[in-house]
């Protein structure tokens, strides 16, 4: 029986307590923890928590960095049957507020203070105005009415009796992954024990993750990626996790080096700055033989480098909040570069994939492009408190994505992007992700994002948004003249937009296109910022 039939989260740090005692579970900084040590420590904390009224059900936020307490406030919650509400560490009081008031959190964890930002003040207004916040659970010196300091949760809950009540892996919640929040207000994801354990479980199969393997955790793991590959699957498989709470490529290689990791999960950003980094030749990296990369279409080439520089068998594969905190597709290890660099996998096991018309969810054949959709075992149960959203992405047993794809006659996906990415110029269709590996490999761009801008003539406009690689800009007429020969000329863009970065969405992997403050936004009112943006 594969180990994630009946195990719940909780069970999973108990396991490996039993079965592997003395291996270090988690490095954070200076900090190492062995799995016993993790796990007596969420036993205080699940402890305490039941003592002061936390229980089965009760929906619990977490709103902190990458660390060790978010890995034992997480595992301890799950011990009790409780629900965790993710909020992202970047997020900030508006957006925190509307996922607490909405999932109807009982309880938030956060530091006091991480990145010069006081969560400390935000929560506690949040807390005066809630109907439902009764408890702040505080990594930090400062107590007050219903602020209960970390530390000492954990020294009360030491001399208390934990009690594990009964837990229904296939029904029972195990959290709520919310959504980005792009199109409107964030929706929350409702997650059960079965789908969080099998997907740190299928993560594996990728890269043929094992005990031996020492992985990188700079993915927040209050995303759905970063949940399932860096928060479960390395204590699930009784490896070693080493944690950073932020990205920062000289600090990563630095811990490669050092910890001799051998996993990174990543996106495609991450691997892009590493490549690019002048200090990257310094460090041995040698340790690290395998990982993944999703968050974004990878630019075309880009596997095949980091294959070649680094030395790295990297895959991709596809996933969302929908299926978090797991995945629907990936290429089973080992398989061909070719295979790699063009596709985002084949179906998981128990998981079936259509490619449907978006307009009349009919399915269509081989090599055309629709709409992905996908049934199985890592579904959603529904959105939290959502039932017409729910019935709007849930038709026919069939889980609508927005994202368009394509299967080969051997059943491996491609990913093009979303179905509002598509770019309807004077109806011209043009797939962005196209024109998008044209550019990726031009001497002087580091990062490319293709967006649609008003045209008052013909609907929509090509906006090439672009990151230069060094401090000499390339122009829109260079971009044009490097792609002349390789496309329509309706496919070339009429707008150029240098930028020094690309927004992201909540998880801080994927870029936000769309909405307040989204690729497409910016890059339309670029000329009133005075960016440099020409047209033709």
């Amino acid at each position: 029986m594969k180990i994630y039939e009946s195990l719940t989260l909780g069970q999973i740090i108990e396991r490996g307590a039993a079965e592997v005692p003395h291996k270090i579970a988690v490095v954070d900084g200076e900090l190492r923890k062995t799995y016993a040590e993790l796990n007596r420590t969420a036993d205080a904390l699940a402890a305490a928590l039941a003592h002061i009224g936390i229980k089965k059900s009760d929906r619990v936020a977490i709103y902190m960095k990458n660390s060790f307490e978010l890995m034992v406030s997480f595992y301890a919650l799950q011990k009790l049957g409780a629900i965790v509400v993710w909020i992202n560490s970047i997020y900030r009081k508006n957006e925190a507020e509307f996922i607490l008031n909405n999932s109807e959190a009982k309880a938030v964890f956060i530091f006091s203070e991480w990145e010069g930002h006081d969560y400390l003040k935000d929560a506690l207004n949040i807390k005066k105005a809630s109907a439902t916040l009764e408890k702040i659970i505080l990594v930090g010196d400062e107590k007050g009415p219903g602020v209960y300091p970390f530390d000492d949760l954990i020294a009360t809950g030491r001399t208390k009796k934990l009690t594990h009540p009964v837990i229904d892996t296939r029904h029972d919640l195990a959290m709520l992954l919310y959504t980005s929040g792009t199109t409107g207000r964030p929706k929350g994801a409702m997650i059960t024990h079965y789908a969080a354990v099998r997907a740190g479980w299928e993560y594996s199969l990728g890269v043929r993750a094992s005990s031996k393997d020492i992985f990188i955790g700079f993915l927040p793991m209050s995303h759905s990626y970063g949940c399932g590959s860096i928060l479960i699957q390395p204590l699930l498989l009784q490896s070693t996790v080493v944690l950073m709470d932020k990205f920062e490529v000289e600090k990563a290689f630095q811990l490669i080096q050092r910890e001799k990791i051998t996993l990174q999960l990543g996106a495609p950003p991450h691997y892009i700055m590493e490549l690019n980094h002048s200090s990257r030749p310094d460090y041995d990296l040698s340790s690290i033989r395998a990982g993944l990369i999703a968050g974004m279409i990878a630019p075309e080439g880009l596997v095949s480098r980091v294959e070649k520089e680094m030395g790295v068998y990297l895959t991709s594969f596809w996933g969302a909040s929908e299926v978090g905190p797991g995945l629907g597709t990936m290429c089973p290890y080992p398989s061909p570069l070719d295979i790699r660099e063009k596709y985002i996998g084949r179906p998981v096991a128990d998981t079936r994939i259509r490619i449907v018309d978006p307009a009349t969810h009919q399915e269509l054949p081989d090599g055309e492009i629709g709409e992905l959709t996908i049934s199985g075992w890592h579904v959603m149960k529904g959105y939290w408190k959502n039932p017409s959203e729910t019935r709007k992405q849930a038709v026919a047993g069939w889980l609508h994505m927005g994202d368009l794809a394509s299967r080969d006659e051997n059943g491996y996906i491609r990913i093009y992007g979303r179905t509002k990415d598509l770019i309807n110029r004077g109806g011209y269709k043009i797939y962005p992700y196209e024109l998008e590996c044209m550019l990726v490999d031009h001497p002087k761009i580091e990062q490319v994002c293709i967006v649609a801008t008003p045209n008052p003539v013909l609907g929509e406009s090509i906006c090439a948004c672009v990151i230069p690689t060094g401090d000499e800009a390339v122009t829109l007429e260079e971009v044009r003249e490097s792609m002349k020969d390789q496309v329509a000329p309706h496919k070339l863009p009429d707008e150029l937009c240098i930028m020094d970065d690309f927004p992201k969405l909540s998880g801080g992997v994927k870029i936000k296109k769309f909405g307040q403050g989204g690729l497409a936004e910016l890059a339309e009112k670029d000329e009133t910022r005075e960016r440099i943006r020409k047209k033709k």
